[in-house]
């Protein structure tokens, strides 16, 4: 009989599936309410900051260079806060963040200029999308879709031509996400129109109960030690199903934001 595998709370399918949702809600809830500014991937506002410098409007290039910035330092944060803090709390502690981070971005007055919340948002993704990185032994993206969209082609090219069940399921897993990636997206659209900025309010009541079942789920899983209860990819993967580096999961904005 097969041994049932664990999966530690942070690299669960309703954890990835959550932050998706929220992923998806940011993108609209920035982009239609704080400036245009696309704050989950910077490869969009990389080129618009290209074309505010050629057109010489400083203005809108210093627009997008802090977006940039901002999402440099949320990675940055990533790297560093595992130093900080042991594993078990780390997750939790990332996730809390978060949901306290963006109820404060709620209550910023209207008056207020853009720059705040789009540099807090886009600080945030980056810190989300460096953290929440593997899902079932799948490389996996919570704050936009290129990559999932390539992977989970290329495993339903694999399953089809090798009938291999495991990657058929990983395809699975890659669509689930990807399909609440623009629930979240369509989600974000209706409250901000409906709510204005306090729609970003959601976000935050959706991460408080994640934050407390990676916690609880931990916590209640401790007959192995933490390392050895985290799902490590393959070293060698014969699709890019399994296995990419944090460094060559491709940005996301180029067509979004042509």
């Amino acid at each position: 009989m097969r041994a049932k595998k664990y999966y530690s709370a942070e690299n669960t399918l309703l954890v990835f599936l959550a932050f998706a949702v929220i992923g998806g809600f940011l993108e609209s809830y920035t982009f239609l309410l704080h400036g245009g500014v696309f704050c989950n991937a910077q490869t969009g506002n990389i080129v618009l900051l290209a074309l505010s410098l050629l057109q010489k409007q400083a203005n809108s290039a210093l627009h997008y260079a802090f977006s940039i910035f901002a999402y440099i330092i949320g990675i940055l944060c990533s790297a560093i806060l595992p130093r900080l803090f042991q594993k078990k709390l780390l997750f939790p502690l990332i996730t809390l963040l978060e949901a306290a981070a963006l109820a404060a971005i709620a209550f910023i007055p209207g008056s207020a200029p853009d720059f705040y919340t789009y540099t807090s948002v886009s600080f945030l993704c980056a810190l989300q999308y460096n953290s929440f990185t593997v899902c079932r032994n799948s490389a996996l993206s919570t704050t936009f879709c290129t990559n999932n969209l390539r992977q989970a082609t290329l495993c339903l090219f694999h399953a089809a031509t090798n009938k291999d069940k495991n990657k058929l399921k990983s395809a699975g897993i890659y669509f689930a996400i990807i399909f609440a990636f623009i629930a979240g997206a369509v989600a974000g659209a209706f409250a901000a129109q409906a709510l204005g900025n306090y729609s970003v309010l959601c976000c935050s009541a959706l991460l408080l109960p994640i934050c407390l079942f990676i916690f609880f789920h931990n916590r209640n899983n401790t007959d192995l030690p933490f390392e050895s209860r985290e799902e490590k990819l393959p070293e060698n993967s014969a699709c890019a199903c399994g296995k990419e580096s944090r460094s060559d999961l491709p940005a996301d904005k180029s067509s979004a934001s042509s």
